[in-house]
């Protein structure tokens, strides 16, 4: 998935739809990512199941929610939109 293709999931409404907010965090702050797996708004500060981008691919560190997802992700990328 390309930058530009994850930003755009960031922000898609639906997503926010299907998953909610607990943490009332807003979606455009600089500091919330939104979680590939499940969708789910994280705090880029305070996350703890994070994955760094492998060097030969143009995406950015990605923040999961819990370590469910984390391992769901890692099982198979592709899956969520990912080539790794």
């Amino acid at each position: 998935m390309n930058p530009q293709d994850q930003q755009n999931l960031q922000n898609d409404p639906a997503q926010a739809d299907l998953n909610p907010n607990p943490q009332g965090l807003d979606p455009n702050d600089p500091n919330v990512a939104r979680d590939p797996v499940c969708g789910m708004l994280v705090d880029k500060r305070t996350a703890q199941n994070t994955l760094a981008a492998p060097v030969n691919q143009p995406m950015d560190t990605l923040y999961f929610c819990s370590a469910d997802c984390k391992a769901l992700f890692e099982q198979n990328p592709e899956q969520f939109g990912y080539n790794l």
